[in-house]
């Protein structure tokens, strides 16, 4: 007997296990989705967990506020282990991206989210012990935090499998059957299955997909680094996480009184298989990355190095995600929310691509991120020309 499904979604990371939460609250048929490893262990597993707001693109900071609204309330409504802290975020500048700064909160503001500008020395209020030699503005954002992202893929997983929808784990999709240029079926190692819907949310793997229906999407895997360090003084978990564009780091609290330092993506240019790359930390990494966080912070220059770990994110051309119906395939639907934002993202990306498969259209405005933007010429934009991954 010929497997069937309404819709089956390729790839069980934050993404796609939202995307089944959502069907599954829709009670949209019979939805599968295909994991070739095991839940989150991907992108997902390697995630940063930042819960942030500040972005570019008024569509972006929309999809952000109403995912953080989320992560809120999400031990309510979706149950699991979250892990969200609100503990408020900082983004530091050096005179250059003065100016994207003040636009980009002007947007957020706009939108009616709550965030200051702050003079350097102002920062001490939220932070004290932070040397603000550099920094020439920064932001503030009250509400914002972080979780734990294997612990939201897995509740989002385990509630839409309570809500009927079946994950196959240990299966791999081999491509989409195409007929009349409307997806018919995906072909698996376990065999075929035929469905008139398939969500491509396959992260770093999702162009190996895309292919199988003869589409070449621009993405480019990147490898990011990032470590784990133990300060000689105790840490809280509310200190706000800060992104710094004068030293290129990031930093936040994370568990056991530890701090999480990530220096941007690596400068390789060469391809990275998601399936077979360095996942250590580099010996100059952690010597790079330590000692711009130590200048800034200089609390951690005593700090103990515990770990580190190294992931992959998927980059488009523009550092924007991917949303929305491939144009050479009816049924064939691209949701890689990609260039590292796709976590703090995925509540709303859920909800966005259940809403396109469930109504035909969208409650917020996603053509902006359709697939065929690069070939139109329509790419969208970073206002920060030092770190334009922070879109």
């Amino acid at each position: 007997m010929t497997e069937r499904a309404d819709v089956v979604i390729v790839g069980g990371g934050v993404n796609g296990a939202s995307i089944a939460y959502h069907l599954g609250r829709r009670a949209y048929g019979k939805i599968i989705v295909l994991e070739k490893n095991d839940l989150a262990t991907g992108s997902t597993a390697k995630s940063a967990g930042i819960v942030r707001q500040h972005y570019t693109n008024p569509l972006i900071i929309q999809m952000a506020i109403e995912s953080r609204q989320f992560f809120e309330t999400f031990q309510d409504e979706v149950g699991g282990h979250p892990g969200f802290v609100q503990n408020g975020f900082l983004l530091f500048v050096a005179g250059p991206e003065v100016d994207a700064l003040q636009m980009n909160v002007a947007s957020q503001r706009e939108l009616g989210l709550p965030v200051e500008i702050l003079q350097p020395e102002d920062v001490a209020a939220y932070f004290p012990g932070l040397n603000m030699e550099g920094v020439a503005l920064a932001s503030y954002e009250p509400s914002s935090g972080y979780a734990d992202p294997h612990g939201v893929a897995i509740a989002f997983a385990e509630r839409a499998r309570s809500l009927g929808v079946d994950f196959h784990i240990g299966r791999q999709a081999t491509g989409v059957r195409l007929q009349a240029e409307k997806v018919c079926g995906i072909g698996t190692d376990q065999g075929d299955i035929e469905t008139p819907v398939v969500v491509n949310a396959a992260g770093p793997w999702g162009n190996r997909l895309a292919r199988s229906i003869g589409v070449d999407l621009p993405l480019q895997v990147k490898r990011l680094q990032e470590l784990f360090v133990k300060p000689a003084e105790s840490y809280s978990k509310y200190n706000p996480t800060v992104i710094d564009l004068d030293k290129l780091m990031y930093m936040k609290p994370d568990a056991g009184g530890l701090v999480m330092i990530g220096g941007g993506i690596t400068e390789d240019h060469s391809a990275i298989d998601p399936d077979r790359y360095d996942e250590q930390v580099r010996f100059e990494t952690v010597s790079d990355i330590t000692e711009r966080a130590a200048d800034r912070m200089p609390v951690l220059a005593d700090a103990a190095y515990v770990r580190g770990v190294a992931g992959v994110i998927t980059v488009t051309p523009d550092f924007h995600p991917i949303l929305g119906e491939a144009p050479e395939a009816k049924g064939f639907i691209h949701a890689m929310s990609c260039n590292g934002h796709g976590f703090k993202l995925s509540p709303v990306v859920g909800r966005l691509i259940s809403e396109l498969i469930a109504d035909g259209q969208t409650s917020l405005d996603i053509s902006p991120l359709h697939p065929d933007r690069f070939e139109r010429g329509e790419t969208l934009s970073s206002r920060y020309a030092a770190f334009p991954i922070l879109a």
